[in-house]
């Protein structure tokens, strides 16, 4: 069964599909039948004896891809109205190839945070990209987006909303993930991921504890992030956190989270770079700053981390080292060891982690006032 077929199977027997034949690190020859499908499963790097990276160009094109063509099938998009979406990254690029592949107009509402070059390429991949005002979404722009997405639909019912942080369907496309890298490393793993909407790793981790339900999952998150409890707070590090809860995110099945820096997570980036000539972006250096440690600390445990991205949209920032003087992190040193903290109103501005013992937000919150 080749790819595209696996993709166009019914959701309702998509957790029945355990057969990975097709995915073969080989791809002896294979003509694909889209630019998307040549680039949807991730190359599995070992970088230690017991570390290994999935390795993707573009992660978030699997979940976008799942979702649109199960919706194409299902007859919930219309073609003659734009499938709209609001983002400042990767879902955005992931939605607009698909679209252009298909023919389908798209419409992707962000902010100014998003980088020219992303924004070149959305539009010439065929989509109208909306900047909201930099002043009123300064508080928190990802609700100000969500509210104009809201009002845009009120007025335009028949456009499709893949709607990225709550559509269940975002966690089921990684099935798919799980099933490749039971493929290539067996089903007793560690897997170490950025949290961002929540589908990447608690779509994966629920197929893989199918499979063996103590492999663990341990997440990423930074700074000003509200998704493991800290205070919503403008972020540098972009590309995971959030300052809303998305409902793809589920707390109970994570058994330890990390608030990692933008500075250790860019560092960690250009580090990979020149140790391993691997080129990806910051949420993969946070991954890897975390990865790393969990796999020197835990020699026994098959520890493998997401790369979400590469690194071509970063090579003006985080790989130009007169931008890295200008944002004060060039020359600064890495953080080797986190911080253990037992609530995250203990977490500060260092690398710090905390065991979440797969328990709910509000178990976790509540713990601060012993209830």
């Amino acid at each position: 069964m080749s790819v595209e077929q696996a993709f166009n199977v019914d959701c309702l027997n998509i957790e029945k599909e355990k057969n990975l034949k097709y995915l073969n690190i080989s791809n002896n020859g294979k003509i694909y039948r889209s630019y998307s499908d040549s680039i949807l499963l991730p190359n599995i790097i070992q970088l230690e004896k017991n570390l290994f990276m999935a390795s993707f160009q573009l992660m978030k094109l699997m979940p976008a891809k799942y979702v649109v063509e199960k919706a194409l099938r299902e007859e919930r998009i219309n073609p003659k109205y734009p499938i709209i979406e609001t983002s400042s990254g990767t879902y955005a690029l992931g939605l607009g190839i698909i679209c252009a592949e298909l023919g389908l107009p798209f419409h992707i509402i962000s902010d100014p945070a998003i980088d020219d070059d992303l924004k070149r390429r959305l539009e010439d991949l065929g989509g109208y990209v909306q900047i909201l005002s930099q002043a009123l979404s300064a508080d928190n722009p990802q609700i100000f987006r969500l509210n104009t997405l809201r009002d845009y639909l009120i007025d335009n019912p028949q456009s499709f909303w893949p709607e990225q942080y709550n559509n269940p369907e975002n966690q089921k496309a990684y099935s798919f993930l799980a099933e490749y890298l039971i493929d290539q490393l067996g089903s007793n793993l560690t897997l170490v991921g950025s949290v961002g909407s929540g589908g990447s790793t608690c779509g994966t981790i629920k197929c893989l504890r199918e499979n063996n339900p103590f492999n663990r999952l341990i997440g990423v998150d930074t700074f000003g992030s509200v998704l493991f409890g800290l205070n919503n707070e403008k972020r540098i590090l972009r590309g995971l956190g959030n300052s809303i809860l998305p409902q793809n995110l589920e707390h109970n099945l994570f058994d330890e989270v990390h608030w990692v820096s933008a500075c250790d997570a860019y560092l960690q980036t250009r580090k990979m770079h020149s140790r391993y000539s691997t080129f990806h972006g910051p949420t993969s250096g946070a991954a890897y700053h975390v990865a790393k440690w969990v796999s020197q600390q835990n020699k026994d445990e098959k520890v493998v981390f997401i790369a979400p991205d590469t690194g071509h949209r970063y090579l003006s920032t985080v790989y130009n080292n007169q931008w890295l003087k200008e944002v004060g992190f060039f020359g600064k040193d890495l953080s080797y060891f986190p911080l253990k903290v037992k609530h995250p109103s203990e977490v500060n501005e260092e690398w710090s982690y905390i065991n979440w013992h797969r328990k709910t937000y509000k178990e976790t919150m509540d713990a601060k006032n012993g209830y």
